[in-house]
């Protein structure tokens, strides 16, 4: 039997690093970003924040079947991953530059790193749509992660980064409330708009099927005349 007790540990793959990275994120952001280098490449970043994607796409999907919303389940499951990823580049550009013009030491590749760890709260923003408005919690937590990492990763000044960042995001945590709110107002109006569109068009159906019986019995009615 060859001892292996002097060998080098083999590093974890990407795959490997995925859940204990996602709980550390969530539970010691500052502590991750603090620790987290600001160059190594894409790949693992990028591994990382597709499984999030992909987790939190399948969650909604779920969520959608258990109100039979077949459609909603198939766009989660394919679109939400691929405007994740979308959002996930536009996101990188838009911190590089707010975190350079406030004096921060960004790059793309630092700021793409801390876009695809903060994905870690994609899954627990899933999670929280089954309750009303817990989404805005998680979206205000997702809110101080990303300060924090700016503030660790692109060393941005704390008071810069608290008072432009955190307005920022007060102002677009007040938009999300605004949209949940209306959303909450509309939605029993959309039902019911819904519910009689389908009454419509089940009273059109039964009414197109009278018109022809009635069709075809005039019909039999004309070839027995005939004969």
């Amino acid at each position: 039997m060859t001892d292996t007790s002097g060998a080098p540990a083999q590093p974890a793959s990407a795959l490997e690093e995925i859940l204990p990275t996602a709980i550390e994120v969530v539970t010691d952001p500052r502590g991750f970003f603090e620790r987290m280098a600001r160059e190594g490449g894409y790949e693992r970043p990028a591994i990382f924040a597709a499984v999030m994607l992909v987790v939190y796409g399948a969650a909604l999907g779920v969520f959608s079947l258990l109100h039979l919303h077949f459609g909603a389940f198939l766009a989660a499951l394919i679109a939400t991953p691929i405007f994740g990823a979308i959002a996930l580049l536009i996101g990188s550009a838009i911190l590089f530059f707010l975190s350079r013009s406030l004096g921060g030491e960004a790059s793309f590749e630092s700021s793409f790193r801390v876009v695809a760890y903060c994905s870690a709260l994609a899954p627990l923003q899933a999670a929280a749509s089954l309750v009303p408005y817990l989404p805005l919690l998680v979206q205000a937590y997702a809110i101080y992660v990303t300060i924090l990492a700016v503030i660790a990763v692109h060393k941005v000044p704390e008071q810069k980064a608290w008072t432009v960042l955190g307005g920022i995001g007060a102002v677009l945590l007040l938009l999300a409330f605004w949209g949940t709110v209306t959303a909450r107002r509309v939605a029993p109006k959309l039902d019911e708009l819904n519910r009689q569109m389908q009454r419509s068009t089940e009273e059109l159906g039964k009414a197109m099927e009278r018109m022809g019986q009635e069709m075809q019995q005039q019909q039999q009615g004309d070839e027995e005349q005939g004969e």
